[in-house]
């Protein structure tokens, strides 16, 4: 499984970049859908961090991973 996709099913949170990489957008993008709102973010500690349960949710990818 990718490093980035096991982030997301195994992290609460995961940046921005992160994000960005499993979206298939760059960075400018990904922090432009930050700030309007389009991609949901925390403040933690005076970084932006992406709630994995919410991107998982904007993807349509279940909670877990499917077992293989």
């Amino acid at each position: 499984m990718n490093p980035d996709v096991q982030k997301l099913f195994s992290q609460p949170t995961v940046d921005l970049l992160t994000a960005a990489r499993i979206l298939n957008v760059g960075k400018d993008a990904a922090y432009r859908a930050a700030k309007d709102g389009s991609l949901p973010t925390i403040k933690v500690g005076g970084r932006s961090k992406v709630p994995s349960a919410k991107l998982r949710e904007m993807l349509g990818l279940p909670a877990q991973p499917l077992a293989a």
